[in-house]
């Protein structure tokens, strides 16, 4: 699936598909909380969808280091260990999954915290899926790029309030219970 939501960044700008990944991999968390209750397995899952995710959409970095010969033992480096470290941050936000707006902030907050706090590496927030639609990005200049990450996070989970309704008024956006 991380490989699947890379397609919705530049140059290829498919949003559509975060409206399938996102719900999938919430739903697919949910479920592992719900017949495992294993915190290791949802880290594991977070870690292999944030590695894909950075592994496919990270590519031209691997690209760039095959121009000269002195950068090609780099190449591993870049293709392996960068895609696996930004991955652990999708993992630790898979620790927490029952709720829809807490894996958001969650989500958000780490978008954050890995984007400019820890090594100033903001590329590939799942914002830019939203590159094409200049009309929506105006709002850009009053609440920032990471408060707009967080608002389409929210916005891609929607899929799951539709699929999952439950009974009275927006109680899905408190608790994502599946069927009990």
């Amino acid at each position: 699936m991380g490989v699947i939501t890379s397609f919705s960044l530049p140059p290829y700008n498919f949003l559509l598909i975060n409206f399938i990944t996102f719900p999938v991999l919430l739903y697919i968390l949910i479920k592992i909380k719900e017949k495992t209750n294993s915190s290791w397995l949802s880290f594991k899952v977070g870690w292999l969808f944030g590695t894909a995710y950075f592994l496919s959409s990270l590519y031209w970095i691997v690209y760039s280091l095959t121009f000269e010969d002195i950068f090609k033992p780099f190449i591993p480096i870049a293709l392996i260990l960068i895609p696996s470290f930004l991955g652990l941050f999708y993992g630790f936000i898979t620790l927490v999954v029952s709720r829809i707006l807490i894996f958001s902030l969650i989500f958000g907050l780490t978008e954050f915290f890995r984007g400019f706090i820890f090594g100033g590496f903001p590329w590939n927030l799942i914002v830019y899926s939203w590159t094409n639609y200049l009309n929506s990005l105006q709002i850009l200049s009053i609440i920032g790029t990471y408060s707009l990450n967080l608002i389409s996070i929210t916005i891609f989970l929607i899929p799951l309030i539709i699929i999952f309704k439950k009974n009275k008024k927006f109680k899905i956006f408190l608790s994502v219970d599946f069927g009990k």
